[in-house]
């Protein structure tokens, strides 16, 4: 927001409240714009406040200065020490009187109606309090409540929320006299329950132990032996033979429990083969039991011939 823009935002907000009123525009150097507000009006004690913005500054303040009859500058900083930590001080000494120039800020960024219409009450209402220290008022203009804090600002230090003043006052709490602290009084917990009587044996408990149960050992796992291996005859594909002059046509087939074959019609050697059951065969040769047979892929080998059927 520009200057401009900002100071006609504050004259239509105070335009609307008929608590404030715009008194006259001031100039100050070093200021964007500068104008006297009346706070108040429409009660017995409106205060005279400024609202101006610094040159190039983010915040609008609103200042009021009062001179206090006296030397009453521990009173004045007590006082502004019990306002809002938004409400700041510069008070010192000037002659014989105190002065005191107290003001507030509302930055652009937060500023709004609500904003400005408080921070101007809390700075009236600071102007009220100040002006009943140094008597600026007859006790009929100040209100009751006025009297009261500034009075109490007067005779109790109380614990400062955050100012800055030109003249720190460091509180000093106010503590009870020790004479007058009382030890507080706790019950004393008796030695004796109530419901025993005293001398009388504790009744023995019902409670009968029982013998710890043996835990029961696990039977140790007992290894089986290994069953050996009988290794199982391989079945061999029958290597193809050359097949014969003739032809081959079957003339037997092997039984449903299969066939065992070797290479020579000698059964102490190895068996070269087992022919699946129900596989064609030709009978090609007879010697004594033995049998040479020729499958449909030129093998040959003998067998049992008694399992088929083949007579010497």
């Amino acid at each position: 927001m520009t200057p401009d823009e900002v100071k006609q935002s504050i004259t239509n907000w105070c335009s609307s409240d008929d608590d404030l009123e715009i008194a006259s525009d001031r100039f100050e150097p070093g200021t964007d714009f500068s104008f006297g507000l009346k706070a108040g009006t429409l009660s017995t004690a409106p205060v005279d406040l400024v609202v101006l913005k610094a040159d190039g500054a983010d915040r609008v303040t609103i200042r009021r200065s009062v001179t206090l009859t006296g030397d009453n500058v521990d009173a004045a900083n007590r006082l502004v020490a019990s306002r809002p930590g938004s409400v700041t001080a510069a008070v010192e000494r000037s002659g014989a009187d105190t002065t005191v120039v107290a003001q507030t800020y509302v930055y652009l960024d937060g500023l709004s109606k609500h904003s400005f219409v408080q921070a101007v009450a809390e700075l009236a209402r600071t102007s009220t309090l100040l002006d009943a220290i140094g008597g600026v008022e007859s006790a009929s203009v100040v209100d009751e409540e006025a009297a009261t804090v500034a009075s109490d600002a007067v005779d109790v230090d109380p614990e400062p929320d955050s100012t800055a003043v030109a003249e720190p006052v460091t509180p000093t709490p106010a503590f009870p006299a020790a004479s007058t602290f009382q030890q507080p009084s706790f019950p004393q917990p008796s030695s004796i329950p109530s419901g025993t009587p005293v001398g009388q044996p504790l009744p023995t408990p019902s409670f009968t132990p029982q013998p710890v149960q043996p835990a029961q050992v696990q039977p140790a796992y007992t290894p089986q032996p290994a069953q050996a291996y009988q290794a199982q005859p391989v079945q061999a594909q029958p290597v193809a033979q050359p097949a014969p002059a003739g032809g081959w046509a079957p003339s037997h087939s092997v039984p449903p429990q299969g066939l065992r074959a070797w290479n020579a019609p000698d059964p102490s050697g190895p068996v070269v083969a087992n022919l699946a059951p129900g596989l064609p065969i030709q009978v090609a040769e007879v010697r004594g039991a033995w049998a040479r047979v020729i499958c449909s892929n030129g093998w040959t080998g003998w067998i049992d011939g008694r399992i088929i059927g083949v007579a010497a």
